[in-house]
């Protein structure tokens, strides 16, 4: 097999798997000679016939749990770890530490308490979970941190671990640092400094004459203080390069002599071109003398590539951990391992039954089989170059060709890495993140068109993608709760990595779990009883899955069959999209029966309040809903739950505090916490434990606004999971421990999504998204999909499944989502993400907070900051609230060229003159680029949607106090008149046509029905109905509650129906025309013009004109449209329209029009191109 090492591509490794199939088969199965170390050590019970009972088990057994990781007494004391901490003002109550990694990890809300105190602080025992290895902490109250915040980091040497911290400084001492007025006869700091790739020609000091050196005993001629030529380490005094690292001397100015000399900073950076990477941490490294011991005036300190610590002594390095996943799998043949110098002899152990024990300085017990690795020091691929290129820097090894054969049998059972010294004893040693080898040695998995289960009336057959599974059992049962009826073995194939199953007979309708026998680091051997990733239906509470066939006509209401959605949308900008959650829309509606409400059923009463609403917004151009989250979501209990009716006054606590004592059993959640991608959510359904009712009601719901004339779009949640681990919810981790969710480090799970962040960089989680998609839109009739978080995900994911729905389904189907860029994966560091930047082109949509924060100002911020930022609708500089009197006429400016950007649909190669009297092209406008888009369809324009406060509880913030309520619906009418007229696709939050109010809160994702309500008899929106939950909001409480008070900002009916049907003008208005859906930025440059721009323009008016000659549906020779924002009528001259015959757009003539006062005052006189505006109005002008 030595030609194997030549081919480490997907295609090639899928030949070899292919052609070894039968052999490894037959291995498997006891027959023949094991090609290789590793042995199959399969339970005693292996040989027995599946037992139906084992199915009514617990979700969880542990066959084999892991041995406790101890030495066998020649290894001394057990390790602890104790934190002494201190504070300038001596007064530590509160203060708790956060940790991780080797220590146990308490939850942010909880903390470790301090112990005790002594002489120098709070005292603190962290538990521990590894006997070695590196704990992270932080010292924290509630969210306030020391060290700027910044990860703390110790590693474990054996026995007894006791360290000194204080705070604000970045030094971690090992004894009691010397106290004020004690400070060392100073004159040298010596660093001893160890990269681990060894690349110190690449790396420099960072020196300037401030920083308590000595400056004169540096050598002659030595530049400092140059950011872009970093000082190399042999230009320093006392250079030596030694055995694993180098050292070098720093001089500084004898704190003996000068108190007020407290301590050193410089920082280790990349040369050139890498100027900005630092070394170990974001700021200075700081050395403080007070913790410093110097002999004969020289103290040393050693410093480690990637570690923030300062050790005031030489660090034991070595780290032993069978827990944490250090150490990656490249491909099936080579595995990197980071914070590794490659010394000593490293091989990977095995054992099939989970028992190995390794403990630093004694050799590894309880192996089944090892396999010395190989160094390899050769350029590697570039694409695994281009997937693990974010790995930190260390050694990398090869396998011997003759183990690839027996690898996969390896990858069933544990492993570890491990560094030997030459007696065999462990000096290091860490599991393996394996994704990159399953997906290498998988690769054909991922043409599987048939995972999940499939069923008729003749039989049904199973197929699980578990390559790391030792065994696989199908438990099949009658109903929801009947015990198993028949345990089915399932048989592995090794081309896939998957295993498969059958049985005879009509099973429709019942259900099953699979029996997944596997490894499972740091518990040990268990038998997992889990459900299908590829479930279509489900019991309640997901707990188990349905055996459901979509064709089934139990699954389709009447007339299901010829079901399309409406033809309204020829191109990506003909979309204009209301956001809107399933409960809400029901939930409050007296009109639906009430068995219905809250429910997907409640989509098919044609006669409902809410369908008629619904109607209504279509009949006047809108053309998609978009429902939050409807797949099977875990926050909601599917039976049983409740619905609080809190009684109170408008600003009382006793509504939030009843409805955060019932968040966990209420009927409310957006969902988006997904156990199952592929199942409708069972609390949307009248019976959560009928398998083919969720599915015939969702689909109930399509027909419902297909037939109304609306599309559907899903918000779908694909970067996290509501659980992981062995979590009774978890499903994905249960099955490929390690896989389907993106690790750091340490191989512990990447939380910036807010949960379980998944990884959809790997091939089979990638086609689990893109498979559901497929699914969704083929199944249900689905148009459009939002992708929450889609900047966590790989560009090329997402160009997949967008050409994938294109060719199978062979129509579009818009992608669209949040391109955010943040967390792990921020700034392309593990792959190119779906993010705004990198979207140009790429014919995905992605929503533009450019836009919506110009228009009404940011989202963020407490208090009275926060009630000051104010907007361009909301009053910024010319109706300035008591806190927003900082705004000036240049930040109203700036907004406004915001907002012109936005008009011009973001487009990068738009050209505007902006308010300096500049022409500049919209990609190189402001320091978060504004135009960012290609093509119009790329941009999703916003002013409110589900997350953060609706845009009437903003303005109930930002506005004035006084501010009529006539007023204020018209400042909402202003903002959805921006949002409507730009070039893109507008995107509107369900009730912000009728002022909804979520009675200011801010996160309403699990606030219950209370703080959600809509009503379509617009007789309330809701406002002032007691304070907001404490737990999102407390910190605005104080403003809010003077605002909930004041009865005049609560809307009476008039002003809500003047919204609703003003609202509904703003979308006739865009319906008419083409010019206002221009479908390429090449159209927008041609024939979008912006006037009343530069340094003087009228501030409160936009104004611009879009040119319809010979251009395909715009009905219209010029369209010009004005948003006056002022409380003032303006009046604007406009040369360039002088002699044209142009007229009010018919929407707006009519007696029917919403808005009397723009029919009744607007003008514009041919003669002279003088508009006149009324105060606080979007108004529209047609020459035909």
């Amino acid at each position: 097999m030595g030609w194997l090492s030549l081919r480490g591509h997907a295609l090639r490794v899928r030949d070899w798997v292919v052609a070894g199939g039968v052999a490894l088969a037959l291995t498997a199965c006891g027959g023949g000679t094991e090609p290789g170390p590793f042995v199959q050590k399969r339970q005693a019970s292996a040989a027995e016939a599946p037992n139906p009972t084992l199915g009514d088990g617990p979700f969880q057994t542990v066959l084999q749990p892991v041995p406790p990781q101890v030495g066998t007494g020649g290894g001394g004391a057990a390790t602890t770890l104790t934190l002494h901490y201190q504070r300038s003002d001596g007064n530590t109550a509160g203060w708790q530490v956060h940790s991780w990694g080797a220590a146990a990890d308490p939850g942010w809300n909880q903390g470790h308490n301090p112990v005790g105190q002594d002489g120098f602080g709070a005292v603190y025992e962290l538990p521990l979970v590894a006997g070695s290895g590196s704990v992270g902490y932080l010292f924290h109250k509630g969210d306030d941190k020391d060290h700027g915040g910044a990860d703390q980091s110790w590693t474990l040497q054996p026995g007894k671990n006791e360290i000194w911290r204080r705070q604000g400084d970045a030094s971690t001492y090992t004894s009691p640092p010397a106290g004020p007025g004690q400070p060392p006869d100073l004159h040298t700091v010596r660093v001893h400094y160890k990269r681990l790739d060894g690349a110190y020609s690449a790396w420099g000091l960072h020196l300037w004459p401030w920083n308590g050196m000595d400056v004169a005993r540096l050598p002659a001629g030595l530049a400092i203080n140059q950011w872009n030529a970093a000082v190399g380490f042999e230009q320093m005094p006392g250079y030596a390069a030694g055995s694993g690292e180098l050292v070098f001397d720093i001089p500084v100015l004898n704190p003996r002599q000068d108190a007020s000399r407290e301590a050193l900073e410089f920082i280790i950076h990349g040369k050139a071109p890498n100027e900005n990477d630092k070394d170990g941490r974001p700021d200075n490294i700081r050395v403080a003398y007070a913790g410093l011991r110097a002999v004969e005036g020289v103290a040393s300190i050693w410093l480690v590539q990637g570690d923030a610590t300062v050790y005031l002594a030489p660090p034991d390095l070595r780290r032993v951990s069978s827990t944490d996943a250090r150490a990656y799998w490249l491909d099936p043949q080579r595995i990197q391992w980071p914070a590794h110098d490659g010394r000593g002899t490293v091989k990977i152990h095995y054992s099939a039954r989970g028992q190995l024990v390794v403990v630093k300085d004694e050799p590894v017990r309880g192996s089944d089989a090892s396999v010395a690795l190989e160094p390899d020091t050769s350029a590697l691929p570039q694409p695994l170059a281009e997937r693990f290129g974010w790995i930190g820097a260390g050694a990398r090894f090869r396998l011997p060709d003759a183990i690839l054969p027996s690898l996969w049998i390896g990858l069933q059972g544990q492993l570890l890495i491990v560094e030997e010294d030459d007696q065999g004893r462990v000096q290091n040693a860490t599991s393996l993140q394996t994704p990159g080898a399953l997906d290498a040695l998988y690769a054909p998995a991922g043409e599987l068109n048939d995972l999940g289960a499939q069923v008729s009336a003749e039989g049904a057959r199973w197929r699980l993608w578990a390559p790391t599974a030792q065994r696989v059992t199908v438990y099949v049962y009658p109903s929801a709760g009947a015990p198993a009826s028949q345990a089915i073995e399932a048989r592995f194939d090794p081309a896939t990595g998957s295993w498969v199953a059958s049985a005879t007979g009509d099973l429709r309708g019942q259900f099953y779990r699979y029996g997944v026998e596997l490894f499972v680091r740091g518990v040990g051997l268990v038998r997992n009883l889990v459900t299908d990733p590829y479930s279509v239906s489900l019991s309640a509470d997901g707990r188990r899955s349905a055996l459901v066939d979509l064709a089934d006509a139990r699954t389709q209401p009447p007339g299901w069959a010829g079901v399309k959605p409406p033809q309204t949308v020829a191109a990506a900008t003909d979309m204009s999209i209301y956001e809107l959650h399933v409960r809400d829309f029901s939930a409050s509606d007296a009109s639906v029966p009430a068995a219905l409400r809250g429910k997907f059923a409640a989509f098919g009463e044609r006669s409902s309040a809410g369908m008629k609403h619904l109607k209504a917004l279509a009949d006047a151009g809108l053309t998609d809903v978009h429902l939050l989250p409807v797949y099977d979501f875990s926050s909601v209990p599917e039976t049983g739950c409740s619905t609080p009716s809190p009684a109170g006054g408008a600003a009382d606590e006793t509504q939030q505090a009843l409805v955060a004592a019932t968040q966990g059993s209420d009927c409310f959640n957006w969902g988006y916490d997904p156990q199952h991608f592929n199942a409708p959510e069972g609390s949307y359904s009248s019976d959560a434990n009928d398998p083919f009712a969720r599915v015939r009601e969702f689909r109930t719901l399509v027909q419902g606004l297909h037939q109304v004339g609306l599309r559907v779009g899903m918000d779908v949640v694909f970067n996290h999971t509501s659980a992981s681990g062995q979590n009774e919810r978890s499903v994905l981790d249960r099955i490929v421990p390690g896989y389907y969710h993106r690790l750091n480090a340490e191989g512990g799970i990447e939380r910036s999504t807010c949960c379980e962040n998944t990884a959809t960089e790997h091939l089979m989680m990638a086609k689990l998204m893109s498979d559901s998609v497929l699914l969704w839109a083929r199944e249900y009739q689905i148009s459009s999909f939002r992708f929450d978080l889609m900047g966590h995900q790989p560009l090329a994911a997402m160009a997949v499944i967008r050409a994938r729905l294109k060719a199978e389904l062979g129509r579009e189907v818009q992608l669209l989502g949040e391109g955010w860029n943040f967390g792990e994966v921020a700034d392309n560091r593990r792959f190119v993400q779906a993010s705004q930047l990198n979207l140009a082109g790429s014919g995905i949509g992605s929503f533009n907070d450019r836009l919506r924060d110009a228009v009404r100002g940011s989202s963020f911020g407490e208090g009275n900051s926060f009630v000051g930022n104010q907007g361009f609708v909301n009053g910024a500089f010319y109706d300035p609230n008591p806190q927003g009197g900082g705004k000036t006429r240049g930040d109203l400016l700036w907004a406004g060229d915001l907002i012109k950007a936005g008009l011009a649909g973001s487009v990068r190669s738009y050209e505007l003159q902006t308010h300096w009297d500049a022409q500049q092209r919209l990609d190189q406008l402001g320091n978060q680029v504004v135009g960012y888009v290609a093509e119009p369809g790329e941009v999703i324009n916003y002013v409110e949607n589900h997350d953060n406060h609706t845009l009437f509880d903003l303005n109930a913030f930002r506005l004035p106090p006084g501010t009529s309520r006539g007023d204020r619906a018209r400042v909402q009418i202003l903002a959805a008149a921006l949002n409507t007229f730009a070039q893109g696709v507008p995107y509107f939050h369900a009730g912000v046509d009728t002022l909804r109010s979520k009675s200011l809160d801010r996160n309403s994702y699990d606030a219950g029905d209370w703080f959600n309500r809509l009503d379509w008899s617009y007789a309330d929106n809701f406002f002032a109905t007691g304070l907001p939950l404490k737990g999102e909001n407390q910190a605005n409480w104080a403003v809010a509650r003077p605002l909930l008070q004041d009865a005049g900002i609560k809307p009476t009916p008039a002003e809500i129906a003047w919204t609703r049907d003003a609202f509904r003008d703003l979308l006739k208005i865009r319906a008419s025309t083409t010019l206002l859906r221009l479908r390429t930025a090449a159209d927008i440059r041609e024939r979008l013009r912006f006037h009343n721009t530069g340094s003087g323009q009228v501030a409160t008016v936009i104004a611009a004109s879009i040119d319809g000659s010979a251009y395909p549906g715009a009905r219209y020779a010029e369209l010009l449209y004005f948003v006056n924002v002022d409380k003032q009528p303006q009046q604007l001259q406009l040369d360039a329209f002088k002699g044209k015959q142009l007229q009010l757009h018919p929407v707006q003539q009519a007696a029917s029009a919403a808005d009397a006062r723009v029919r009744q005052e607007a003008r514009f006189d041919t003669a002279s191109g003088r508009f006149t505006l009324p105060a606080r109005s979007a108004v529209v002008f047609v020459r035909h």
